[in-house]
């Protein structure tokens, strides 16, 4: 057998036939056969891991058949690059210096100075530069002795790429294109691409943005023809790092997903690190900072222990970023310490001056003006020398925003124009958005009303522009968390003029910001995707069922805790276990999805602003919509009728209405588990209850109510008004309810996708009931209506399951879930119905298909959301709005098993009379108000979407 032939085979094949092959072979096996192996070895680390590490598993095994010399010094020389591709740094460099000296006592000095491609790429890795620049720069001067012009080009690749690990990216230019240069002679594609992907890199950093992507989609094809697969993940990996300088967010999270996908199938535990790490950047730019700290957290023991300083230290400088933006100002002190010693000993000036920027950061969220302005003054010219324009415009914007918040407006105002005409010039849209907030603030802060909102309006383009290819709700309900002053402050503006049209514009200014996600999904703007594209994605929907499996128990076993003494020590072990497990279980969830949607389909739209004059003509004559916003905390509303658009000022305060509705929460809480206890007291609580109604009516409808006339109510809130039941609040002539129809919108937007939807006849019921000790009633609540519809679907007990309601939810005309719910709080989207499999999240409502005309989850605390930035409403809602349902009842808090049953049959009742739904709801309301007066018995439910 030719010797190159049984090379290949004695890599490729299993023990036995290894064994057998050397033994059959054993006058083949000599120094050629040897040579052969390390070439595999040799080509196949940047294309093949596992092949080059089992041609360095073949030479070791030679070498001790045969012992000779040179195979042992070759054997060594695979085995430094089997520890490179482990990611075994230091390991690597024992086996290489060992080869180094052998080559040296054959007296084979080119070949010796060969092996110092490899040992360069492992010292930098450790972080001992000089040493690794002076070791290349001998290796340099022996390859090109000996006329190698090849070896040399590879030196002054790895010499490049030390200099750029330093920051010093015109220096590492100038090694990568002399590198550049020799392969261009040699004519080799492989390293074409590899040199073409680094020099990319150094020209990146320079914010040479065009001439960098053109090497990348240069390099990426030669890559991926000449089979160098961990080349194409570093250039998908730098690609999507360049497309985040740029906010092409979609390009971004596509081609950072690509690349981590591919290290993981390449089994490279260092690479796959900082795959992770660099999806974490991501994660941290999009305001994503509890997910970024995560991944920071996870990947910092890794390069600890592979002795990757200069990754360690960045990771750290990250994760404290990530702390600043969850408002833990200790641990990021903490953190940028770790990294700024850590720089030190790297010997990187321009790694310390981030940190120092990060710093900066810091001082300016401590108010600490002064130190910030200092502080970033010190990193911005270090950054600004090494041609880091991202890094240095932020420092430099930071200070202008230092000064302006010191009132300093001559020098903020010099920092900040200068800084935007460069960000400009840089195409750093991100540092450019900042500026012109800025901007706004000073020149509306200097009475510069005009020029303000030119500044405000180019934010707001901006804001909309980057996040409008985001491809996954959660990112844009998470970017838009930190920039919505500049609609805060367009609203204020339009308001100071009291023209008609200002007033219309600044709602839409107000609506522009509020639940635009949301708004997203039910347009059909974003997706929520349950089927794999390929074989890795399969893996990944594998993996969420076993995770859906194993929370389900733990879930079951939380709510059914055994018998015994619940205070007992064992048992709160038990349950902190048990919800540890469940934390654990929900964070790896929630990340196997959200890679599930880092991979864009290209095809993401955005829904159009606020259509006005069809809010109006849609509204009618018969209904008022009132929009709720504040201002410096002051509560304000828009009244929008077929007629006018007014609004409505000094409504009170949010501090007021909070304080208020906790008051009314207590007292609600205290029939929670039941009234049979404090029955005797019902009419005194009722009384309370209706005092802190009264005083929510007083500061938030009392001055609206002669705009409304006899129209029904539609209530978009704000903040804490989500939790505020409108049609309870009361006044001396009685409820609300009880004069007009009310219900309930996230949005206008959402308001008017629910009224475009087609509807239907009310034929086919989906009854789904799943009773439990704590609601009895719900069996009683499926039978008696079952009886009222033409065609009814009954799912109970153990045929109540997520299957089930999946296959017979897209053709029904109502869907009625009687469950027990569960609103989370720490975790909005496992907010969950409980059915007889497990339970149904919020992400798991997406995936339903509605067509129907109504929702009812009858059930407690369906209609609580947490409320996140952008008035984004993270809860059961959310899911059936998103899947389709145009109109949803829900509850506000728990509620009484008994009396629901009773309340439900009076609704439907009227529904199959004709009434619409708000009508139906406000009539069956009426009915218990006057056997059970206490609202928390008749008022729990609200109507959201289509009345």
């Amino acid at each position: 057998m030719e010797i190159a032939k049984l090379a290949k085979r004695l890599v490729t094949c299993d023990d036995a036939e290894r064994a057998a092959l050397l033994a059959r072979h054993a006058a083949s096996l000599n120094v050629c056969l040897a040579r052969e192996l390390k070439a595999i070895c040799l080509g196949a680390w940047d294309s093949d891991p596992e092949c080059a590490t089992g041609a360095a598993n073949v030479l070791t095994k030679l070498a001790s058949i045969i012992r000779e010399p040179e195979v042992s010094a070759l054997a060594a020389w695979a085995e430094g690059i089997a520890s490179l591709v482990n990611g075994q740094m230091k390991q690597a460099l024992t086996h290489l210096d060992d080869a180094e000296a052998q080559f040296t006592r054959l007296n084979q000095p080119h070949t010796a100075a060969a092996t110092q491609v490899s040992k360069l790429y492992a010292l930098a890795m450790l972080g001992r530069y000089d040493e690794a620049l002076q070791c290349g720069l001998h290796a340099r001067e022996v390859l090109i002795a000996h006329g190698d012009a090849l070896a040399a080009g590879r030196i002054e690749h790895n010499l490049g790429n030390i200099y750029q690990r330093r920051d010093r990216y015109t220096k590492a230019e100038e090694f990568l294109r002399a590198a550049r240069e020799r392969f261009v002679e040699v004519n080799d594609e492989k390293k074409l691409a590899q040199i073409d992907n680094s020099l990319a890199n150094a020209l990146s950093f320079q914010h040479k943005f065009r001439a960098a992507e053109q090497l990348y989609q240069q390099a990426l094809p030669r890559a991926e023809a000449a089979g160098l697969h961990v080349t194409q993940a570093e250039i998908e990996s730098n690609l999507g790092y360049l497309a985040l300088f740029q906010g092409r967010y979609d390009r971004a999270l596509d081609y950072l997903e690509r690349s981590r996908r591919r290290y993981a199938a390449l089994d490279m535990p260092h690479q796959s690190a900082i795959a992770e790490q660099e999806m974490a950047d991501a994660y941290l730019e999009l305001n994503l900072a509890p997910e970024a700290a995560a991944i920071y957290a996870r990947v910092i023991p890794t390069f600890t222990e592979l002795g990757m300083r200069a990754e360690q230290a960045r990771a750290l400088a990250y994760h404290g970023r990530a702390y600043l933006a969850l408002n833990k100002f200790d641990e990021a002190s903490k953190l940028l310490a770790q990294a700024l010693n850590l720089y030190h000993l790297e010997g990187n000036a321009i790694g310390a001056s981030i940190v120092m920027l990060v710093n900066a950061q810091l001082h300016y969220l401590e108010g600490d003006y002064p130190s910030c302005m200092r502080v970033a003054a010190g990193a911005e010219a270090p950054l600004a020398e090494a041609g880091s324009w991202g890094r240095s415009l932020l420092a430099r914007w930071l200070r202008g925003e230092a000064a302006r918040a010191l009132n300093k407006s001559d020098e903020a105002h010099e920092l900040l124009e200068t800084t935007l005409r460069d960000a400009e010039l840089q195409a750093t849209p991100q540092i450019t958005l900042r500026c012109h907030t800025s901007l706004g603030l000073l020149a509306e802060a200097a009475g510069e009303r005009e020029q303000a909102e030119q500044s405000f309006k180019r934010a707001v383009a901006l804001v909309e522009e980057l996040r409008a290819t985001l491809p996954a709700e959660d990112f844009r309900t998470a970017f838009v968390g930190d920039k919505l002053t500049p609609y805060t402050e367009l609203v204020r503006l339009c308001l100071a003029d009291p023209n008609q049209a200002r007033v219309i514009e600044a709602l839409e200014y107000v609506e522009r910001a509020r639940s635009r996600a949301l708004l997203d999904m039910m347009g059909g703007g974003l997706q929520f995707r349950s089927v794999p594209r390929d074989p890795f994605e399969a893996e990944l929907f594998a993996k969420l069922d076993d995770l859906r499996e194993e929370l389900n128990w733990f879930y079951s076993q939380i709510n059914r805790p055994p018998d015994g003494d619940q205070g007992a020590p064992q048992n709160a072990t038990t349950m902190k276990t048990l919800h540890d497990a469940v934390r654990e279980r929900e964070a790896t969830t929630l990340e196997i999805m959200r890679q599930l949607r880092l991979r864009g389909d290209g095809a993401f739209t955005q829904v159009e602003p606020l259509d006005v004059a069809r809010l109006q003509q849609d509204l009618g004559a018969e209904t008022a919509l009132v929009e709720y916003t504040s201002l410096d905390g002051e509560l304000l509303a828009f009244v929008v009728t077929n007629e006018s658009i007014e609004v409505v000022r000094d409504l009170g305060t949010e501090e007021q209405v909070t304080l208020a509705l906790d008051q009314l929460h207590f007292q609600l809480d205290a029939l929670r588990y039941g009234a049979e206890a404090i029955r005797a007291h019902l009419e005194a609580l009722a009384a309370r209850t209706r005092h802190h109604l009264g005083g929510l009516y007083n500061l938030l409808l009392r001055p609206i109510e002669k705009l409304l006339g006899a129209r029904r109510l539609v209530v978009v809130p704000h903040r804490a008004l989500h939790y505020v039941p409108f049609h309870a609040l009361c006044d001396a002539d009685g409820y609300v309810i009880e004069r007009r129809e009310v219900s309930y919108a996230p949005s206008a937007g959402v308001l008017l996708q629910c009224l475009s939807r087609p509807r239907r006849s009310l034929q086919k019921a989906l009854l789904l009931g799943f009773p439990d000790a704590r609601t009895p009633h719900m069996r009683e609540e499926i039978d008696s209506l079952a009886a009222l519809f033409p065609k009814a679907v009954t799912l109970v007990d153990d045929h109540a399951t997520l299957a089930a309601l999946r296959e017979e939810a897209p053709t029904a005309d109502f869907l009625h879930l009687a469950c027990h719910g569960q609103f989370r709080p720490d975790n909005p989207l496992f907010s969950s119905l409980q059915l007889a499999d497990g339970g149904l999240t919020v992400r798991d409502a997406y995936n339903l298909n509605l067509n129907c005309e109504l929702v009812v989850l009858s059930a407690c605390e369906t209609g609580v959301s947490a409320v996140a930035p952008g008035e984004e409403l993270l809860g059961l809602a959310r899911g059936f709005l998103s899947a389709g349902a145009p109109s949803l009842m829900l509850s506000l808090w728990t509620v009484d098993d008994e009396t629901t049953v009773n309340m439900m049959s009076d609704f439907y009742a009227r529904l199959l009379t004709g009434d619409a739904p708000a009508a139906a709801l406000r009539y069956a309301q009426c009915q218990m108000l006057r056997v059970h007066p206490h609202p928390f018995f008749w008022s729990p439910f609200v109507l959201v979407g289509r009345w």
